[in-house]
């Protein structure tokens, strides 16, 4: 029977952070009783995060920036975390950090839709709050009065979250929605400058098709050829775009996602390392271990043992 592979819950992504910190002073003790209700957490992040491992969450994650940098990679995007930032990544996307900075200052909310369902607002209301373009990256840049009332909405709500008021429950609620409607109003203003620009030329648009495409088929598609067929282009141009675009040719995208994975199901489930190789398609697990250490450096077997001890 297949072992299916770790997916974050709110509590297990809250002590992944916290283990991630050199400094636990900076973390409030949190209440275990929210903690095990597993739908809503608040935390403040600082310091390096280098070398995280993909994961994936059952839960939404919403980060704002308050100084330092970093970067980050949800499903096919990689993009910049920087103060002012804010982003969000959905349930199940696969997630990594890297780069980050000595001084990377973050809140992040956890959260799950049904912590959203009280009856107050309507599904459909709630649902257009969390909707995302799957053609751009989930993060905008704030200006800086934008910023300045997001972050007091996120500061309101770490103070509720570790009080022990009455209501306090009711409260968070009540303040979640504000910050998400006001998210939404600030983001889909038109003084609110997107990180990406909003009308991607041709070849972005290429480039960002191409990039879905690899999401949604690397288990099966592995030449560039396949993915020029699907997008009505020349394998020659669409490596020609993607390299002019991205710095990376469309094969190093395409192994970059498969190495992704397979670093996930290698710290994130039982499988031994033959059943990972079956499980990405490839035709041995020698050919799997040769792939494997061109990226890492070491053999599934050996990352397993050293690196996957983090997670």
């Amino acid at each position: 029977m297949e072992q299916f592979a770790k997916t974050l819950d709110i509590s297990t992504t809250i002590r992944h952070f916290t283990s991630a910190d050199r400094d636990p002073q900076n973390y409030p003790q949190l209440k275990d009783e929210l903690v095990s209700e597993e739908n809503f957490a608040i935390i403040r992040h600082t310091g390096n995060m280098v070398a995280q491992l993909p994961f994936k969450a059952d839960h939404y994650a919403l980060v704002l920036c308050l100084a330092g940098n970093s970067v980050r990679t949800i499903n096919q995007f990689r993009f910049e975390v920087s103060a002012n930032s804010m982003h969000i990544a959905t349930p199940h996307s696969l997630n990594a950090w890297h780069e980050a900075s000595e001084d990377l200052d973050l809140y992040i909310i956890l959260f799950k839709k049904e912590f959203l369902a009280d009856g107050m607002i309507q599904e459909a209301v709630v649902n257009s709050l969390l909707d995302i373009n799957p053609e751009k990256p989930p993060v905008c840049l704030l200006p800086e009065d934008s910023a300045d009332t997001i972050g007091t909405l996120f500061q309101k709500l770490d103070h509720e979250f570790h009080s022990q008021q009455p209501f306090h429950r009711q409260m968070l609620r009540l303040l979640f929605f504000e910050l998400l409607f006001e998210a939404n109003r600030r983001v889909t203003g038109q003084s609110v400058p997107p990180i990406q620009i909003a009308h991607p030329s041709r070849t972005q648009q290429l480039v960002n098709h191409y990039k879905k495409l690899v999401e949604v088929h690397f288990l099966q598609l592995r030449t560039v050829q396949e993915y020029a067929d699907l997008l009505f282009v020349t394998a020659k141009h669409l490596s020609e775009v993607v390299k002019q675009e991205t710095g990376s040719t469309p094969l190093q995208l395409i192994h970059n996602r498969i190495y992704q994975e397979a670093k996930y199901w290698l710290c994130s489930s039982e499988l031994s390392v033959k059943e990972v190789a079956d499980k990405l398609n490839f035709d041995t697990s020698s050919h799997f271990s040769r792939f494997f250490k061109h990226f890492a450096g070491c053999n599934p077997t050996e990352f397993q043992r050293i690196k996957c001890a983090v997670l």
